[in-house]
This record gives structure tokens, C-alpha cells and sequence, in this order.
């Protein structure tokens, strides 16, 4: 009985870790890195108005 729990608890683990691998592939790493700057330079141009 111990074995069929572990193997279930096995395949629920390897199954967890396939999903997460394809969630992580989905994100445009390109399109995140961007934004960032984005938010970066807005901030910048802020920051340099109000010292101004």
C-alpha cells in the first residue's frame, strides 16, 4: 500500500514540475526585460523633472 502512495505521490511531483517547466517557458523574458526599462526610464525622466 505504501509503494502505490509513493509512486502516486511521485507522478503528482514530476507532473507539478512539467507544469511549472511550461509556465516558465511561456514568459517572454525579452518582453520583461523591456518593461523594466520602461519603467526605469519613466521613473528617470520623473526624477529629473521634479529636480529641475
Amino acid at each position: 500500500m505504501a509503494s502505490v502512495e509513493a509512486a502516486r505521490g511521485a507522478a503528482a511531483a514530476e507532473e507539478k514540475s512539467a507544469r511549472a517547466g511550461q509556465r516558465r517557458a511561456a514568459v517572454d523574458e525579452r518582453a520583461v526585460d523591456q518593461a523594466v526599462a520602461y519603467v526605469l526610464m519613466a521613473a528617470a525622466l520623473a526624477v529629473t523633472y521634479l529636480v529641475h
